[in-house]
């Protein structure tokens, strides 16, 4: 049933909107809507938001060096501090929001909103680069060709520092079946990168 909006005249007691009964009824009819939700419903709802955090393992210093040529980011999961104990209900213990293997967001559904921060330490430069270029592709390929966000890092600073990225987006059916990948590269020379990790955080249902 679509809501049930009251009429109640253009001016006060000029008799055009809803008799007080006509009024009540629209009412209750519009509570009966929000009380018979099914179950299914109410907990799809429940088991929408939740967030995974991933982790690269630092117990043996692992660095990932960036040139001009887009690299693919890669985060193992295997740090000390990442976790799956928040990740939306439906899919918790089965499935995550990053593939560690093929270093890729993994949606659950099409039309899903997610909310996403990535840190990335930078220990050391080389040829003085001026920024670091990060591109979220959903291509699924070897290298970025259907970008849908971009973002220009200045790395201006000395190291070792550290950048945090974070933006909105959502999933739809390119990216649910590609996944989404994350491509790094400089302007110029290279900048390694030491600690790194991901948040990823399911915002919203896209089959609500």
């Amino acid at each position: 049933m679509a809501q049930q909006s009251l009429n109640y005249g253009s001016v006060e007691n000029d008799g055009t909107g809803d008799a007080l009964r006509d009024a009540m009824i629209k009412i209750d009819d519009n509570f009966d809507e929000l009380y018979t939700v099914s179950p299914a419903k109410l907990q799809l709802m429940y088991d929408t938001a939740g967030f995974g955090f991933y982790v690269h393992d630092q117990t043996i210093p692992s660095t990932q060096v960036i040139t001009t040529t887009p690299a693919l980011l890669v985060i193992d999961g295997l740090g000390s501090t990442s976790t799956s104990a928040y990740l939306p209900y439906e899919i918790r213990g089965t499935a995550e929001l990053w593939d560690t293997t093929t270093n890729k967001i993994t949606p659950i559904d099409i039309g899903d909103g997610y909310t996403i921060r990535i840190d990335l330490n930078i220990t050391a430069k080389g040829a003085v680069p001026t920024e670091l270029v990060f591109q979220l592709d959903i291509n699924g390929g070897a290298s970025p060709t259907t970008v849908i966000v971009e973002r220009i890092i200045s790395t201006g600073k000395t190291p070792p520092y550290t950048v945090s990225v974070g933006f909105p987006f959502f999933s739809l059916a390119a990216f649910n079946t590609n996944g989404g990948q994350i491509f790094l590269s400089t302007d110029s020379g290279t900048v390694t990168l030491t600690n790194r990790q991901i948040s990823i955080h399911r915002i919203s249902h896209g089959q609500l």
